[in-house]
């Protein structure tokens, strides 16, 4: 059976807004936690790209991204937001475990990329503490280079990745 990559509207999203929350919180630490589902619709409602991958008709993964100027108050969304005027802001990715290691972050990001529009840089953060070594070795693989990195007080610390793509 095919994977299939889908961009959802904002409408759409809230059809999925379950799938979405539950795979988000299956696979923390390594995205972050969200407070409740109401957090998530915010989260989508300040987001410009929502993609969704499907096996059958489950929810198997998601990827959710901002532009530059988006109303987004993340601190390491803000990180790349006093650096760049145009960038896509990769907030949070997450494959349901069975189905990692497979290609699909890989179709995610190509995927971005047709969709980008005039945008030539796409960003993110990884987590390092805990460190997140997979997708540290993934954005490596994918010429992400790494740009900085920040330590927070709770403890957890970023290293933040950025990609330029060609016109």
């Amino acid at each position: 059976m095919q994977t299939q990559i889908h961009s959802l509207s904002k409408d759409e999203s809230l059809e999925y807004l379950d799938a979405i929350y539950a795979l988000n919180q299956k696979n923390t630490p390594k995205v972050g936690s969200l407070d409740s589902k109401n957090h998530l619709k915010k989260l989508l409602s300040q987001s410009n790209i929502l993609l969704c991958a499907f096996r059958k008709s489950s929810l198997i993964g998601f990827m959710i991204c901002m532009f530059e100027n988006s109303k987004y108050q993340s601190e390491n969304y803000l990180y790349f937001s006093g650096q760049l005027s145009q960038f896509i802001y990769i907030d949070r990715i997450a494959i349901d475990h069975p189905f990692r290691r497979g290609g699909l972050g890989t179709s995610f990001y190509n995927e971005l990329t047709k969709i980008r529009g005039k945008r030539s840089v796409i960003c993110c953060e990884v987590n390092s503490k805990p460190l997140n070594e997979p997708s540290i070795r993934f954005h490596k693989k994918n010429e992400f280079k790494e740009c900085g990195d920040r330590d927070f007080e709770d403890g957890h610390s970023v290293t933040y990745f950025k990609k330029t793509l060609s016109c």
